[in-house]
C-alpha cells in the first residue's frame, strides 16, 4: 500500500510518500480502506516540527482523521462487518465514559500511528459507523475538530436555547461549533479577520460578527452585544485566555481546546471563583460522541463544511494550505 511517513527530524522534507505492507487485522481488529482524511492545525504544527510526544517513534503515519469502507474484519469482530463506511476515533482507546489518562495515551498521528495510508487497521470500538447520507469525505471530517465541539457545547455545557457562545476565527472546530450551537438554538459571535469569512458564517447562521482587526477589543464588543453580561461559552481556540475572560459572563465557561497564536498576555487567574467561572481544558473525545455526533447531523441533514479538497499525491500542498490560514470549515485529502 501506500503511506505518507514523518521522518526524523520533523519538517516538510521528511513528509514521504513510500510504499509499504498492508496492516494484519488481530482478533478484534477491522482493516479499513481508506477513502478521505481531513487535516487539523495539529496536523500542520507536527509536520512542521512544532512539538511532539513523549515517546514518540519515527517515522510514524501521520494525520487523524479518516473514513473509507471495512474490507477484513478480525475472527472476534461483531459490531461491523466487510462492507460498512466508518470513521476512525481520533483516540483509538476512548470508547465511551468521562476522560483518563489511560483512555487517551494514543492519539493517531501524534503517539502513534495515524491514518494517511490507503489502508488501516484498528480495534472495532475506536471505529463509528457512517450514514450514507455523508461522502467520504463529509465523515473524515468529524473525528478530530467536530468532536471538539460536541464534547464542549454539548457533553460539556449542555446547550440550551437562547445560551450565547463565542468562537474565535473560522477554522475546523469553530464552525462545527456554529453548526452545533445553531441546532440547540444558541446565540453565535464569531470572530475573523476577513469579512469574506465572516459573510460565510452569517451564511451558517451566526448571528453576530466580529472582525477583529477592526475591533481589536473584541471582548469588548461580546460584552456589548450581550447588553453587558457578556457570553456564557467561549470556545478558546486561539491562545487569547485574557480576552476570553473578559468576554465571559459571571458562571460562563471557557473551553480551552489549543493555541494556534502565541499571546502575550497572562490572564489573571485569581479572579475565576469570585465570578464563578470556569476553565475547562477540552481534548478532543470518545468514540461515542463521534456517533452521537454523526447521528444529530444526520438527522437535522447537517453537513461539515469542506473549505478544498486535495488529492493524496498533493499532501504536502493541503498542508501548505492549512499553514497559511485561509480555509474555512475544513480541508480534506481525497485518498485513492
Amino acid at each position: 500500500m501506500k503511506a505518507y511517513k514523518l521522518h526524523d527530524p520533523k519538517n516538510l522534507d521528511n513528509f514521504k510518500l513510500g510504499t509499504y505492507d498492508e496492516p494484519h487485522v488481530h482478533d478484534h481488529e477491522v482493516k479499513i480502506q481508506v477513502k478521505a482524511v481531513s487535516l487539523n492545525y495539529r496536523d500542520w504544527a507536527l509536520a512542521n516540527g512544532w512539538f511532539g510526544y513523549p515517546g514518540e517513534k519515527l517515522p510514524m503515519i501521520p494525520f487523524s482523521d479518516a473514513a473509507g469502507v471495512v474490507t477484513e474484519v478480525g475472527a472476534s469482530v461483531t459490531k461491523v462487518q466487510v462492507g460498512d463506511r466508518v470513521a476512525v476515533n481520533f483516540f483509538p482507546d476512548w470508547h465511551d465514559g468521562a476522560f483518563s489518562s489511560a483512555k487517551t495515551h494514543r492519539s493517531l498521528g501524534g503517539s502513534t500511528d495515524g491514518v494517511l495510508a490507503e489502508y488501516v487497521a484498528f480495534d472495532e470500538d475506536a471505529v463509528v459507523k457512517v450514514s450514507d447520507s455523508f461522502s467520504f469525505e463529509e465523515a473524515a471530517a468529524f473525528p478530530c475538530a467536530g468532536v471538539t465541539a460536541w464534547h464542549s457545547l454539548v457533553t460539556q455545557a449542555q446547550l440550551r436555547p437562547g445560551d450565547t457562545v463565542l468562537l474565535q476565527g473560522t477554522g475546523g472546530v469553530s464552525i462545527f461549533g456554529l453548526q452545533i450551537a445553531k441546532l440547540f438554538g444558541a446565540q453565535v459571535i464569531i470572530t475573523s479577520s476577513s469579512d469574506e469569512k465572516l459573510a460565510q458564517a452569517k451564511a451558517l447562521g451566526a448571528d453576530h460578527l466580529i472582525n477583529y482587526k477592526q475591533t481589536p477589543n473584541w471582548e469588548d464588543k461580546a460584552r456589548e452585544l450581550t447588553q453587558g453580561e457578556g457570553v456564557g461559552y467561549v470556545l478558546e481556540v486561539a491562545g487569547q485566555l485574557a480576552s476570553s475572560l473578559r468576554a465571559l459572563k459571571a458562571g460562563g465557561t471557557i473551553f480551552q481546546i489549543g493555541a494556534v497564536s502565541p499571546s502575550d498576555e497572562a490572564p489573571n487567574l485569581r479572579m475565576l471563583p469570585l465570578a464563578t467561572q470556569r476553565l475547562q481544558g477540552i481534548y478532543v473525545g470518545s468514540a461515542q460522541m463521534l456517533a452521537d455526533l454523526f447521528k444529530a447531523f444526520d438527522a437535522n441533514q447537517l453537513k461539515p463544511v469542506i473549505g478544498q479538497v486535495f488529492d493524496f499525491a498533493n499532501v504536502k500542498d493541503a498542508l501548505a494550505h492549512m499553514g497559511n490560514g485561509a480555509h474555512f470549515g475544513k480541508i480534506v485529502v481525497r485518498v485513492g
